[in-house]
């Protein structure tokens, strides 16, 4: 796909540096990767493209509801999770892999800064639809629609599936040093397939998650904020608003669990 990607970005005649370069690798890679195995797998399994996904279900319109306000208080969870995801240190007989997973992200966060800095509403805009929704749709289709119901099926255990489906989520993006923020996310997105009967309510919720921090870093850059190098706990008040936050999100959760379509 890298290959295919280069080759596409040479007839357009882009610049391997640019956004649009970076647009269009992003693009092809992900809807090789993630989308394309799965529909497969779901006609191979179903005969049918969209059935073994439960991407042909619709969504219960109060779960949608409840998942875009959710979308904004649980960023201050994974917020905090992350910064303390960041302060692990390996033992020194791991410091050749340490120092490996620290480059590995600091490469993610340099193709991020690419693509977001100096960036206007257009470019907003587009960073939203490239960004925050064709990855939610075309991984959630792959996670959440194709490996959880298969492992689910296979250990006959749903809670193990949801587990192990979050935690490939989370080790396939190589970054390591925030696995731990996006493995609980995994697990969050894979019990809203489990009590929403659709996928596109974690569709939804990971491209809320998406889309609200990519408007929350616009938001920072204009303010000259480096939410990268930014300690949240140094933020005023921020224990506070991590404690309404987790409140906030459990009940979220528990109203849903109570409310969950059980047929």
């Amino acid at each position: 796909m890298g290959s295919l990607s280069l080759l596409i970005g040479q007839f357009l005649d882009v610049n391997s540096h640019s956004r649009s370069y970076l647009y269009i690798t992003q693009f092809i890679t992900s809807f090789g990767v993630f989308l394309i195995p799965a529909l497969l797998f779901s006609y191979c399994a179903e005969k049918k493209w969209f059935y073994y996904s439960n991407a042909h279900k619709m969504v219960d319109s109060q779960m949608v509801g409840y998942v875009l306000v959710l979308s904004f208080f649980i960023l201050p969870v994974i917020a905090y999770v992350g910064y303390l995801n960041e302060q692990i240190i390996l033992p020194e007989s791991l410091r050749k892999v340490e120092i490996w997973m620290r480059e590995m992200e600091e490469s993610a966060k340099m193709l991020t800064l690419t693509l977001t800095k100096n960036s206007n509403i257009s470019i907003l805009l587009v960073n939203i639809i490239l960004m925050a929704l064709t990855p939610a749709i075309f991984e959630e289709f792959l996670f959440r629609g194709t490996m959880q119901p298969f492992f689910t099926k296979w250990f006959g255990n749903k809670p193990v599936a949801i587990v192990v489906t979050a935690f490939i989520f989370s080790a396939i993006h190589f970054q390591f040093y925030g696995f731990i923020p996006r493995f609980l996310l995994g697990i969050y997105l894979g019990y809203l397939l489990i009590w929403g009967k659709s996928l596109w309510l974690p569709i939804i919720a990971h491209f809320m998650h998406n889309a609200a921090s990519l408007i929350l870093d616009f938001s920072a850059q204009k303010r000259n904020i480096d939410l990268e190098s930014l300690d949240p706990t140094q933020i005023k008040g921020f224990y506070q608003i991590l404690l309404f936050s987790t409140l906030f999100v459990g009940l979220g959760l528990y109203w849903m669990w109570r409310n969950r379509k059980k047929h």
